[in-house]
């Protein structure tokens, strides 16, 4: 979907050869083995032809080329300041899009309503809620804003045996929150939040960018 909806604006797309970003081995402590692997993805991006946008749908994986390699591993390797420059999540990149006139905008009602939740790997690379914004532009669409901190699920932790009560906790709220605005989907940029909220309150959830999708008249 996410080159469906580039294309869409008349974008050329290129996905090069690339790995894991290293988030889950920084998640779990082994931080030299998640230097190794942030250096080597940054790199393999570099490789790819032009100085172009690198566009990150998966909100975990945009921060650490964004900020977390740099500020919490220390890793300053040209190629990964090279690239953390022009890291964008994918609803920034359709926003600064829509702010120079170039966004397509030729979307189907979508009479549905959506909650949506905006995990902490999106928050913490501050940029506001840019899929708010875009999906704003959709005729028929009902958005519930569910303004919480955290789910609970923090990558792996909350699905450990020992922690599961911890995390269903942290995120009894925003669960309380989407029975009461009783959506007909869910939406977060986060695949452990998508799941966890799923197996939490039984409201099917989905990345936004999946309804914009639809909005293009994809299915």
């Amino acid at each position: 979907m996410v080159v469906a909806v580039l294309e869409h604006q008349g974008l050329a797309v290129d996905i090069p050869q690339q790995g894991c970003c290293g988030l889950p081995l920084q998640s779990n402590g082994n931080f030299p083995a998640a230097r190794t692997y942030a250096t080597r993805l940054a790199r393999q991006l570099r490789d790819a032809p032009g100085d172009v946008p690198v566009i990150a749908s998966s909100t975990s994986c945009g921060l650490m080329l964004k900020r977390e390699a740099r500020e919490i591993l220390g890793v300053e390797d040209p190629a990964l300041v090279d690239i953390s420059e022009r890291t964008y999540d994918i609803f920034e990149f359709l926003r600064d899009l829509h702010e120079q006139g170039r966004l397509k905008t030729d979307f189907v009602p979508v009479e549905l309503t959506a909650a949506y939740h905006a995990p902490c790997q999106q928050q913490n690379q501050l940029i506001g809620k840019p899929a708010l914004d875009i999906l704003a532009l959709v005729p028929g669409l009902r958005l519930v804003e569910l303004d919480r901190d955290c789910c609970g699920v923090g990558g792996t932790y909350g699905i450990k045996r020992e922690k599961y009560a911890i995390s269903m906790a942290v995120g009894a709220g925003l669960f309380s929150d989407i029975r009461q605005a009783a959506p007909d989907l869910v939406l977060c940029d986060s695949e452990t939040c998508r799941w966890h909220i799923a197996k939490a309150t039984g409201f099917p959830v989905i990345h936004p960018l999946e309804l914009l999708h639809r909005a293009y008249g994809g299915h």
